[in-house]
């Protein structure tokens, strides 16, 4: 029996034979390979784009003292140095030309100054480089002056001590001491503070000045190193309110205090000596921890230096 021949739809021959003819061309295309020649096309510089307000903000930020690294501080030349710390324009020797070289000396030193181990070459004038630096770096800068001058202010004028505490006790031996609120600094004079309120002092500095304010008020100004309270340990300059109260008084190197009544070998309760005071000679009556009949009158030669025990808090 003979099977029936299959119909297929009008026109599917065409579309074979039109697909043929597709195939036939696309391998033809594969083997031919038609060259097509190279087109130089144009570049274009890519646009700089304006930095957002927040990373410009930011990229203007100091470094923080914390960060693992500090970059290094541009170069300068030696007419920007002295336009921005101008060496003092006289080596007379006295006591205002004595203290603005040992302002300007105090300037010159690096912002940081504390090395990779943890010293300084303030310590190491008196043995301890690994020490705390604040007293230190005053000595160091009244031995930088004292040496380009020949002169002979330390131990005459100022204090030759390593400890703000001791500082402290040598300008009151004198009477040469003020209670904070009691006296606005002169340029020179050292300004002691209790950061921490533990009843004495535990920071020195320098103070450079005073400026009256646009609205009227005071301000002190000062140099110091190793502020307590700096993330890291630097030299800076302060701006600080006389009614600061962590401000524990000053040494004035110019004004003789012969009314202060206070405690001459300690500064309060806190490091107050266990043993009691000796009793006066001549029957002088103790005010304070002096002798009334011990102060000093005016023309008369200051007391000695008082003896600090080596268990003296040092700052």
């Amino acid at each position: 029996m003979r099977r029936p021949k299959k119909k297929y739809p009008k026109g599917f021959g065409a579309v074979m034979i039109l697909l043929t003819v597709l195939l036939c061309g696309f391998l033809a295309y594969l083997v031919a390979e038609p060259y097509l020649p190279d087109l130089a096309l144009p570049t274009f510089a890519p646009k700089e784009s304006a930095p957002s307000s927040e990373s410009a903000s930011s990229s203007q930020k100091e470094e923080t003292p914390s960060s693992s690294a500090k970059e290094e501080p541009p170069a300068v030349s030696s007419s920007q140095v002295e336009e921005r710390n101008p060496q003092p324009a006289s080596a007379d020797g006295s006591l205002d030309n004595f203290v603005d070289w040992v302002i300007w000396y105090g300037l010159e030193e690096p912002q940081y100054p504390v090395s990779e181990k943890g010293t300084t070459v303030y310590g190491e004038l008196f043995g301890d480089p690994d020490a705390q630096w604040c007293a230190e770096f005053l000595m160091y800068c009244l031995n930088k002056a004292e040496q380009h001058l020949g002169t002979s202010y330390i131990d005459e004028v100022f204090p030759w001590y390593p400890s703000g505490y001791s500082c402290g006790l040598w300008f009151k031996a004198y009477y040469h001491w003020f209670d904070a609120g009691t006296y606005l600094p002169e340029k020179g004079d050292f300004i002691l503070f209790d950061t921490w309120g533990i009843g004495y002092p535990d920071h020195v500095g320098l103070v450079i000045g005073t400026e009256e304010k646009a609205d009227g008020k005071t301000v002190i100004l000062t140099l110091e190193g190793n502020i307590l309270t700096d993330p890291e340990p630097q030299i800076r300059t302060r701006e600080i309110d006389p009614a600061d109260e962590t401000i524990v008084g000053f040494g004035s190197i110019r004004q003789q205090n012969l009314g202060y009544s206070g405690p001459r070998k300690y500064y309060s309760l806190a490091d107050k000596p266990e043993e009691p005071p000796s009793e006066p000679e001549n029957g002088g009556i103790i005010d304070g921890d002096a002798a009334v009949s011990d102060i000093p009158q005016e023309g008369e030669e200051t007391l000695p230096l008082p003896e600090h025990s080596s268990s003296a808090p040092q700052a």
